[in-house]
């Protein structure tokens, strides 16, 4: 590693430490050497890669590429807003090709994690742990965090685009893609390996800071079993079942269903009593922010009564229910707002009460702030007038498709709560889900129901529904009669909207290609990756296109 490597993660290491030492330090002869030499350094160095994946989501390319392509949420062009050469309707049409940014940043992003990962590792392995004051133990911990990090980068690029070149150190010269089932054996073994390794998180209160625990690396193994069917041809049902029954009982770590619809995405939901792997936000700091603006209208802070809300782009948005006014769409997928019961806790508008209290999930009808009076208005084609959020696209009355988008076209979902400028001081307080143990419950239901157990999967995913709904009655409940795939799907879609796994579990489904909705017929398999992009290929010409593209 070389001198500038370690001058700047000095920097991050004394950044980290509670006290500030104002002893002078000549950086440019900090090596390998006399780098080592508090567990603040080590912890620099682990934080790197971790920092990297965060990066990732919060640039939402994943996030785009999982939501935007699917029938829960869409990004119509806004008479000239969002049109952006086309690229948002070629991903709800499944026409993207290989220079589209979001392909081309999700790729990119995944081998940069692979990289700074490939990095830490091997300067961590170098590292006489007692020396500076860590345990063995520790050690272990560490290294397999990050082997755990490169089995989930690994993973993503299976899912994305049907894999990617195994790196093993990062000496690697540039590498032809290895094939799905080696990318699917290298993933296996190294989480098999990993998760003994790994710390459990040993209580309900304790905190999910980002870094990964034995219950994130088991539910990884679940997840690659789960999806084995769709990335190598091979169905893995029965393993993932196993895995997820001995998450669901506590052998891999201390989870339980919340008993509140938002405690797994209030301000404190890294303590959550279903947190597993949060990406970190902190109000000034690490801030989560990259789904923020481009969810609200221009003039969300008039609605959230949020001053330091910056002004939002007024982008994403559900896919809507309706063709117009009064005309509700017939698909069986999408209609994603209409999915949720009306009796449903989280349908109703969202509202900041004040002291971290809120209620709702949607920013939908009048924008008026209930304890303001405010309203919020528009600012381009709706300019001046109050802004009613409606459930369809449809401009100009004729036709709801694409480019028929309005300002005030669509629900907008506030999965993430917003403060109000009072509260100020915690408006990015809220981590990021990448996997929670709700998901457990729903991948253990499907388990159940793919081997014909619709009784036991319904009662699973009840567990979960009853909190939804006041005194934990609900009027919609699945049942062995009710449950077939659309159900199960609408299941998914309502508990986990936003959270930017759709295109994941369509595709298991296998409803990603061959189902039609709003605006959207079916494609073809080859949709089921994407793209490598061209200037991956052209970086590294030993890497060969995906079939169909």
């Amino acid at each position: 590693m070389t001198k500038i490597k370690y001058m700047a993660l000095a920097a991050v290491g004394t950044f980290m430490m509670s006290s500030c030492d104002l002893d002078e330090k000549f950086y440019s002869e900090v090596t390998p050497d006399n780098f080592f030499t508090s567990p603040e350094s080590v912890y620099a160095v682990l934080a790197k890669p971790f920092d990297q994946w965060r990066y990732y989501h919060n640039e939402k390319n994943n996030w785009v590429l999982e939501e935007l392509t699917t029938d829960e949420m869409a990004c119509p062009a806004r008479a000239g807003d969002f049109y952006n050469g086309g690229e948002y309707l070629r991903y709800h049409y499944h026409t993207w090709n290989t220079a589209d940014r979001f392909i081309v940043n999700n790729f990119n992003q995944l081998n940069y994690v692979i990289a700074r990962s490939l990095e830490a590792r091997e300067d961590l392995a170098g590292v006489n742990y007692q020396s500076v004051g860590l345990t063995e133990e520790e050690k272990a911990d560490h290294l397999n965090q990050i082997n755990t990090l490169i089995a989930y980068c690994y993973m993503r690029g299976l899912n994305s685009y049907g894999g990617l070149p195994i790196y093993t150190s990062s000496q690697d010269k540039p590498k032809a893609r290895n094939s799905r089932k080696e990318n699917f054996d290298f993933i296996e073994s190294v989480l098999i390996d990993a998760i003994p390794k790994l710390k459990p998180r040993v209580s309900l209160s304790e905190a999910q800071n980002g870094y990964i625990t034995r219950g994130t690396g088991a539910m990884l193994l679940a997840q690659l079993y789960l999806n084995a069917d769709v990335f190598i041809g091979e169905p893995r049902y029965s393993d993932a079942e196993k895995l997820l029954q001995d998450i669901y009982e506590g052998v891999y770590g201390k989870y339980e269903i919340d008993p509140s619809w938002s405690g797994p995405h209030d301000f404190d939901n890294d303590r959550s009593t279903e947190a597993m792997w949060y990406v970190p936000s902190q109000t000034t700091k690490k801030e989560f922010d990259g789904l923020y603006r481009f969810m609200f209208i221009a003039d969300a802070k008039t609605y959230f009564d949020c001053n330091v809300l910056a002004n939002p782009y007024n982008g994403y948005q559900l896919a809507p229910s309706y063709e117009k006014e009064g005309v509700e769409l017939v698909s069986k997928l999408g209609r994603t707002y209409s999915k949720f019961h009306d009796l449903d806790l989280r349908k109703k508008p969202y509202v900041y009460n004040g002291n971290k209290q809120y209620e709702g999930m949607f920013c939908v009808g009048l924008q008026k702030n209930p304890h303001t009076g405010k309203v919020a208005k528009g600012t381009k084609l709706q300019n001046g007038k109050e802004m009613v959020l409606v459930d369809y696209i449809n401009r100009t009355g004729n036709k709801s498709d694409m480019m028929e988008g309005d300002e005030n076209s669509g629900i907008r979902l506030v999965k993430m709560p917003v403060s109000n400028s009072a509260d100020k001081d915690i408006l990015f307080d809220a981590d990021f889900p990448v996997i929670r143990f709700t998901e457990v419950v729903y991948n253990l239901a499907e388990c159940k129901f793919r081997r014909g157990d619709k009784k036991g999967a319904a009662e699973l995913i009840n567990e979960v529904r009853k909190r939804n709904f006041a005194n934990g009655i609900d009027p919609d409940p699945v049942t062995e009669a009710n449950l077939d795939i659309y159900r199960l799907a609408d299941e998914y879609m309502i508990e986990f909207l936003g959270e930017g796994h759709r295109r994941t579990d369509l595709i298991r489904f296998g409803l990603f290609t061959t189902e039609s909705w709003w605006d959207h017929t079916p494609t073809d398999d080859t949709k089921k990756v994407f793209c490598i992009p061209l200037e991956a290929i052209q970086g590294n010409p030993l890497l060969q296109q995906n079939p169909g593209y």
